[in-house]
């Protein structure tokens, strides 16, 4: 058969394609993210995998996480550190995350914040308990 060339696909072909994608990468079907906000999704393991190995994580870690999306990294973080605070805007992606964890021994170690991480009450920090050279820091956040 000869490869049709030109036109372009229907818009409902274009939109089982992505939920085909979405579906095959673990993602909920439906979610569409807003890339021009910042939201783009952390999927690839080894990177995941090299983040946490570089954190030099602890079991008696607290961890604030800005924006964790559908929890890839938050669910390997879990299973590092006493607690994950994550604070996430969209309200979507909240109930994503609370779905990945919900009935498994993890549930209990996280706290999700919904709304902006800078007009959110924040657990107070003693001075010290930044370690250095453990930095990771969003692109688009700044105080």
């Amino acid at each position: 058969m000869p490869k049709v060339k030109g036109g372009k696909r229907p818009r409902q072909q274009l939109q089982e394609g992505r939920r085909e994608l979405t579906a095959r990468s673990g993602f909920a079907a439906g979610i569409l993210f807003n890339t021009g906000a910042g939201q783009h999704i952390l999927k690839n393991p080894l990177v995941v995998n090299s983040i946490i190995e570089k954190a030099a994580l602890r079991r008696t870690d607290v961890v604030l996480e800005v924006g964790p999306g559908t929890g890839n990294l938050t669910v390997k973080m879990l299973e590092k550190v006493k607690k994950v605070i994550a604070c996430e805007i969209d309200p979507r992606l909240v109930g994503e995350l609370q779905k990945r964890v919900q009935g498994t021994c993890l549930a209990n170690k996280l706290e999700i914040k919904v709304g902006d991480v800078l007009k959110t009450d924040l657990p107070t920090c003693r001075k010290d308990c930044f370690r250095k050279p453990n930095y990771l820091f969003s692109n688009n956040f700044s105080l």
